[in-house]
């Protein structure tokens, strides 16, 4: 269990440097898998997601080594397990390695993955319905335990996702590599993450491309890929997550690695509200705020939309900053406001409703668990003066949205993260943040 003591309201100024994407880099250690030759991955970001990747590919075979503080040698040669630790499915990605453990041995064991459950149930029925359009066989075990079965080299076919899925369409990818034919997989995720394991598996060999923004063509080739070097993307989440605490403590922060193409939904958002940003080489500044901030209505889409993780951050500003009522609608998961309780304890103003003329198929979570009442919708009030509070984070934006807001408020502000949410995305926060002036602790 970690806590965070803050002493807020200091002066913040300085560079914050952006780690590895948390949604990109695990995955690509993951599929190191495809392959029996050495693998280098730069611009791993030292996380526990990451950790969790590489001990369960460890407990499968794995030779692994940092041989930089962000770059990692994996080696597979050997793999003598299908098992998926239980320890590992801690982090919600873990689940794509159902279809790389798939195309090695043709067997995975694994168990449900766990993640941010507050946020919504997140279940794999669309993973495991494109793992089964791909000739696999899946037998439940007991405690939640699923063993999976699958040719290591599937036959050619077309498959359509229901809905968007982000990790489910990595995992058909992972499946897919080594199919004895041509696999066309449609109404699949565009998230920039999916691109950076498609680069990395084509770089290894494999012939994986787009053929519309939401299909994915994959060509088979025959096991196995080889070695690659190659890099994870910045994060684009943590990047946003930056530009929100320079925003809050007026401007000071130059954000390094912050790609535009990742982040032009949400500085265009941030546009809107009066918040006007310069890049350049991958720095992003704040030239000007306009005080108070606009309020704006969001929407959270699946990329190329606005990404439900940055829904948070946005809510946090505009609860604070901006003058007047602003509406944020969830569509992507279906009990993501839990962390907007916690914030009213500094002074956040908010109520939530169910949105008019919506029907289940507007939104991205199973249609099963769509409620007719359900609170998808909240409006905030602002601006407020932030007050330091004691909270209890939930899931890892939830614990950053708490964190950022006690960096703000004058007083000491306390974050129980009983989880350690929020080290699952984000590296090495105390010291980023220490030295741009804050006072802040772990304990």
């Amino acid at each position: 269990m970690s806590k965070f003591i803050i002493h807020g309201g200091k002066k913040l100024k300085g560079t914050y440097t952006v780690s590895g994407a948390k949604n990109a880099a695990p995955k690509l250690l993951i599929a190191s898998l495809l392959t029996k030759k050495k693998c280098v991955f730069h611009n791993i970001a030292r996380i526990s997601d990451t950790y969790r990747s590489l001990d369960a590919l460890t407990s499968l075979g794995a030779s692994i080594q940092f041989i930089k503080k962000n770059s990692v040698a994996i080696q597979c040669a050997d793999i003598y397990s299908s098992e998926i630790p239980l320890e590992s499915m801690s982090a919600r990605q873990s689940v794509i390695f159902i279809g790389a453990t798939l195309a090695r041995t043709g067997h995975v064991v694994i168990y449900p993955p766990k993640g941010d459950a507050t946020i919504g149930k997140r279940p794999i029925n669309r993973h495991l319905a494109g793992i089964e359009a791909l000739g696999g066989k899946i037998i439940k075990r007991g405690n939640n335990c699923l063993e999976i079965f699958m040719p290591r080299r599937p036959k050619s076919a077309v498959y359509t996702f229901e809905k968007n899925t982000h990790c489910g369409t990595e995992n058909l990818i992972l499946a897919s590599v080594f199919n004895s034919g041509k696999i066309i997989l449609k109404n699949a995720a565009e998230e920039p993450e999916v691109d950076n394991l498609i680069k990395c598996l084509n770089e290894m060999g494999a012939k994986i491309k787009r053929i519309e923004p939401r299909a994915i063509e994959i060509i088979g080739v025959k096991p196995f890929l080889n070695g690659v070097e190659t890099t994870a993307i910045p994060d684009r989440l943590e990047a946003a997550t930056a530009l929100v605490l320079s925003v809050m403590t007026g401007g000071h922060i130059v954000v390094k690695n912050a790609v535009p193409a990742l982040l032009n939904k949400f500085t265009s958002a941030l546009g809107d509200m009066g918040v006007e940003i310069s890049f350049k080489n991958n720095v992003a500044r704040i030239k000007k705020i306009n005080y108070p901030l606009k309020p704006t209505n969001i929407t959270t889409e699946m990329h190329p939309g606005f990404v439900t993780d940055w829904q948070p951050l946005i809510t946090l500003l505009l609860a604070s900053m901006a003058k007047g009522e602003s509406i944020i609608h969830e569509r992507i998961f279906e009990t993501r406001w839990r962390y907007l309780e916690e914030l009213k304890k500094m002074g956040i103003k908010y109520s939530l409703f169910h949105p008019k003329n919506h029907g289940a198929e507007y939104y991205n979570f199973n249609d099963s668990e769509y409620l007719p009442g359900g609170t998808y919708g909240a409006s905030v009030y602002g601006p407020v003066k932030l007050r330091p509070a004691e909270m209890s984070s939930h899931d890892v934006r939830a614990g950053i949205d708490m964190l950022l807001a006690g960096l703000v408020a004058p007083g000491k502000t306390i974050i129980n993260d009983p989880q350690n949410h929020i080290d699952r995305g984000y590296e090495n926060i105390v010291a980023k943040l220490t030295d741009l002036g804050a006072d802040i602790k772990r304990i």
